[in-house]
């Protein structure tokens, strides 16, 4: 008789716990305490599981599998990466396996386990953005390449855009089209990359002795549905600025959605700049001024350096940082005392 082949979805339903529990007790990762890791041990053991062994690569123990962690699959920025990745991937062979986090630094940590755990040949994370992902990430002995984020203390392979610069540049458009009160639509504040463009934004203020106005700040996630909502918040301001940035095309896009509602006018009655430059801003109805991190190119990089580590583990280490580029469309455009 067949021996049943077990999977960590297997024992975790058998034992009532979490896949993330049974990952982290099997590869002896933190967050298990001492006597559920051993537990769930003694039963792998008894049942005799083993991790799954296709797809291995040749001449390896490892998986011939890539995991690419990103925060939402439905952002065109992260989709053009991954398709950019996993092209240039199947070109040596290699299958990427994509999780889509929801920007949830549990579900990412989860992912990472589960790399780990089934061997797979490496690692890129979009969206790294918390101190246990830190930990954990120099824990591993897989390559791993961290792209449009950063972490503190990673010291490793990354790709990034300079945000600082991308932030600055975006707000110093809209100062010298005569804009003197501008508002910012942030992110997370676990993001490396929302909070550099925000720090950009605040030093044009600054450089141009311009009023920085809390009042003008809006909090966001990152998503389009947010932005639409954002924009009633922004409507039943008492003053509203006569221009705003907003940290990602897709809060953008919907913030401009919730606005033109209400009547307003892109860029007459309100100039707007945003960050990534996915392919819907170029539609004829949105036209949205942004700032490019060059997708395909932060792709080949990301590629690249995984590369680079598979063939040379002892590879010393690149910090790769893009030069963002303005592109000017239609949602911005000069001061009008009239506004």
């Amino acid at each position: 008789m067949k021996k049943k082949k077990y999977t960590i979805t297997d024992i975790s339903e058998m034992m009532s716990v979490s896949r993330a529990t049974v990952s982290r007790a099997i590869s002896g990762a933190p967050g298990v305490s001492m006597e559920l890791r051993n537990k769930i041990l003694k039963f792998v053991d008894e049942i005799g599981y083993q991790p799954n062994s296709t797809a291995r690569g040749p001449g390896t123990e490892k998986l011939n599998i890539i995991a690419l962690i990103l925060g939402d699959m439905r952002n065109p920025f992260y989709a053009d990466l991954a398709f950019e990745i996993q092209q240039q991937l199947k070109e040596y062979q290699y299958m990427v396996m994509i999780f889509n986090s929801e920007y949830d630094a549990a579900r990412e940590l989860e992912f990472i386990l589960i790399a780990e755990q089934f061997h797979f040949a490496g690692l890129i994370l979009i969206t790294a953005q918390n101190q246990e992902l830190s930990n954990k990430i120099k824990q591993l002995s897989m390559p791993t390449v961290l792209v449009n984020r950063i972490l503190p203390e990673y010291e490793g392979d990354s790709v990034l855009t300079d945000n600082f610069q991308a932030g600055y540049e975006a707000t110093l458009h809209l100062i010298e089209l005569g804009h003197k009160e501008i508002g910012f639509i942030t992110g997370q504040t676990s993001s490396s990359a929302a909070n550099q463009r925000f720090d950009g934004y605040r030093q044009a203020l600054r450089n141009f002795s311009l009023p920085f106005s809390e009042k003008y700040i809006l909090h966001s996630d990152l998503k389009m549905e947010t932005g639409y909502q954002l924009s009633k918040e922004f409507l039943a301001m008492e003053h509203l600025p006569s221009a705003m940035l907003s940290v990602n095309d897709m809060t953008a896009i919907g913030f401009m959605d919730g606005c033109k509602e209400a009547g307003i006018r892109f860029p007459e009655d309100l100039s707007l700049v945003s960050f990534d430059d996915i392919s819907f801003s170029d539609l004829h109805a949105i036209q949205l001024t942004t700032v490019s991190q060059h997708a395909s190119e932060m792709g080949s990089e990301a590629v690249r350096l995984i590369l680079k580590q598979l063939k040379h583990p002892n590879s010393k280490p690149e910090r790769i940082i893009m030069k963002p580029t303005l592109i000017i469309r239609g949602t911005s455009g000069p001061f009008s005392s009239e506004n």
